[in-house]
């Protein structure tokens, strides 16, 4: 038996997409201008969402850019544009992103990140400063700080009453 070569026109009339086998969709597609079926062309307009939630979020670094994306999110879904599930999990995501947000600003406050590398000369002088004077530690209230020396520090293990 031989096999039949595909129409043309019952082809171009049939949704345009593929599956990952290569093989046509067969219902007819339904929009001229966009040459899906019903069931694909919601799946194509459920996937371009990404630029309607991250047009004004501020790459998820400010609370506003949370707030902006999550009510994106709710045009999305009382438009029906996006699945209740998949707008459960990025809103569960963006409680994700505004809980680390507190996290993030201290690390900024605190901490300063070098994107370039050190020199080997400023590296060198770095060390050889936190060894000349080493960082004052803190003393828990109620206790006495250690001595400075070898020395006072055998004169009071000697003067020291036993328990």
């Amino acid at each position: 038996m031989q096999a039949q070569s595909p129409n043309t026109v019952t082809s171009t009339a049939r949704c345009q997409h593929r599956t990952a086998a290569g093989r046509q969709c067969r219902s007819l597609a339904s929009d001229p201008s966009s040459q899906l079926c019903p069931h694909h062309a919601a799946t194509a307009r459920e996937q371009d969402f990404r630029e309607v939630l991250t047009r004004d979020a501020f790459d998820f670094q400010r609370p506003q850019g949370v707030n902006n994306s999550l009510g994106a999110l709710y045009n999305l879904l009382a438009e029906g544009r996006i699945s209740p599930r998949r707008a459960s999990v990025l809103a569960h995501i963006s409680s994700l992103l505004l809980r680390t947000l507190p996290a993030i600003d201290y690390d900024n406050e605190h901490y300063t990140y070098d994107d370039d590398e050190p020199d080997a000369e400023t590296e060198e002088q770095a060390v050889a400063e936190s060894a000349a004077s080493p960082a004052p530690q803190p003393v828990a209230p109620g206790k006495e700080p250690l001595p400075k020396t070898a020395e006072e520090f055998a004169a009071a293990g000697l003067n020291r009453k036993p328990n």
